[in-house]
């Protein structure tokens, strides 16, 4: 396996988020905005009254002028779309009609604005999620929408090895074709806690997804099965430092978590697990006689409710003031590499905005990803 990742710096990394680069570039243009006297141009070019001491008013007027146009400017930003697209591989849309799609926590954010286009392009759906009641509201509501669309439920708590088995044991005896699975489901907790003996965040976010495609890998070889794994930018805002797992253990791990508000090193860490999961998965699928394989995805900056149990100024932050994507245009790189034909993609790689993208240095270090893989082993030999 070839990783088409170049790997760059921190600041390289952020710079390749649209959202981050449209904020940077709205704080530069507005700074000059604010220092250009466009009131006092105004009244010279169409007044002509221009004098060059001016008044108090004209003081007011001219930081009133200024600031509606960078108000104006904002909201004029905020339309555009944030991201890529898959407007160049919607040609194949066809192509997915009465592909089965398997979405972890699919009733929300992300991987609801997914399901919903996949249900446009015929898919059959499979959600596996939490909590049974939403996903039964969520099925009701698509079917008053989309008549034809079939969609099933399969209850799923990333958290709990006896619901990750009944999951994969219901998908296995329900379905015989599994063609696409999209390992969307994550969490970002603000408290640093354990469940059965491993850290909370690492445990939901890639640990849970680890096994239960290992439950479901025989089925995945058999339906050549393309698996997307939600990794993130914030695998980039990791120390190198924190690059080790002795934390992820209970009985390894003290109780410094080594983060805080804009630093969640447990976060940061389960999204670099997902993309170290998507290298090894691939170069083992590459072993098999099996066309499956296996992609990391970054959505990007998304208005979702992650960040709802944050400080109220840090969530009105994320969601209102930088230039998040909508949920939609999150999931356009899920969508993108599901339409793309199989020989194009880019396998075992990580996409943002519909093409492969840049990653740190230790993202690609297969040694640390092949540790990551044995120590997954070794959990579920022991547990």
């Amino acid at each position: 396996m070839q990783i088409k990742n170049k790997s760059i710096s921190f600041v390289g990394v952020m710079l390749t988020d649209p959202s981050f680069r449209r904020f940077i570039n709205f704080c530069i243009i507005s700074a000059i905005i604010w220092f250009i006297p466009l009131y006092n141009v105004y009244v010279y070019l169409f007044l002509n009254n221009y004098r060059h001491h001016l008044t108090v008013h004209h003081k007011i007027y001219e930081y009133l002028t200024n600031g509606i146009i960078i108000i104006t400017f904002y909201f004029m930003l905020r339309k555009k779309n944030v991201g890529g697209t898959v407007k160049d591989v919607l040609k194949n849309k066809n192509n997915l009609r009465g592909k089965v799609v398997i979405i972890t926590g699919g009733y929300k954010g992300i991987g609801l604005a997914a399901v919903i286009e996949y249900v446009k392009y015929g898919c059959e759906i499979i959600l596996a999620c939490r909590c049974i009641k939403r996903m039964d509201e969520l099925r009701k509501d698509l079917l008053s929408k989309y008549p034809d669309a079939k969609i099933n439920t399969v209850q799923l708590d990333l958290s709990s090895y006896e619901s990750i088995e009944k999951c994969a044991n219901n998908i296995l005896r329900k379905f015989p074709k599994i063609d696409i699975i999209v390992n969307n489901a994550g969490t970002l907790n603000q408290t640093f806690e354990y469940i059965n003996g491993l850290e909370h965040t690492f445990f939901v976010n890639y640990f849970g997804h680890f096994y239960l495609i290992h439950l479901l890998y025989k089925r995945i070889l058999a339906c050549d099965t393309l698996v997307i794994n939600m990794s993130s930018i914030a695998h980039a805002m990791l120390n190198e430092k924190d690059v080790k797992y002795d934390f992820i253990f209970e009985s390894k791990s003290g109780t410094d978590t080594n983060s805080n508000l804009l630093y969640r090193r447990e976060y940061n860490f389960s999204k670099l697990c997902m993309l170290y999961y998507t290298q090894q998965l691939q170069i083992r699928l590459e072993k098999e006689s099996t066309k499956a394989c296996t992609v990391s995805i970054n959505p990007g900056l998304v208005k979702t409710d992650l960040f709802r149990n944050e400080q109220c100024w840090f969530r009105s932050l994320c969601k209102n003031v930088l230039f998040v994507k909508t949920p939609l245009q999150g999931a356009q790189s899920i969508l993108y590499v599901s339409l793309l034909n199989r020989d194009q993609l880019a396998k075992g790689s990580y996409y943002s905005d519909c093409k492969t993208d840049y990653v740190r240095s230790y993202a690609k270090d297969l040694k640390k990803s092949e540790e990551l893989w044995a120590i997954s082993e070794k959990i579920l030999r022991d547990r």
